[in-house]
């Protein structure tokens, strides 16, 4: 298993394929998702990030947070991502309990 995918686990994703694509479900309809891809004769990986809403009888919606990162860069957005939502979701409580 590869430091990437031990690392992601770690923030909640799941392994679909080692170093390909990762998934994290944030709601009934929504999710984070991670995919990587080696282009050309490079054996390195670029990835994006992104989520993505499958809503039912609409059209789907996809938010991108970042493209064609390498996997440090990619841990860091990640990881800033998790910090701000989780930020947000205790603000949104925070404002329910007032």
């Amino acid at each position: 298993m590869s430091g990437l995918t031990d690392e992601l686990r770690g923030l909640g994703f799941l392994c679909g394929i080692e170093q390909e694509i990762y998934i994290q479900d944030t709601g009934k309809y929504t999710s984070l998702i991670i995919e990587g891809v080696r282009k050309g004769g490079d054996n390195s990986y670029k990835y994006d990030f992104y989520k993505q809403t499958f809503y039912p009888n609409y059209p789907n919606k996809v938010t991108v947070y970042g493209q064609n990162m390498t996997a440090s860069m990619l841990l860091d957005r990640v990881e800033r991502y998790i910090i701000n939502r989780k930020k947000y979701l205790a603000e949104l409580s925070n404002k329910n309990t007032e």
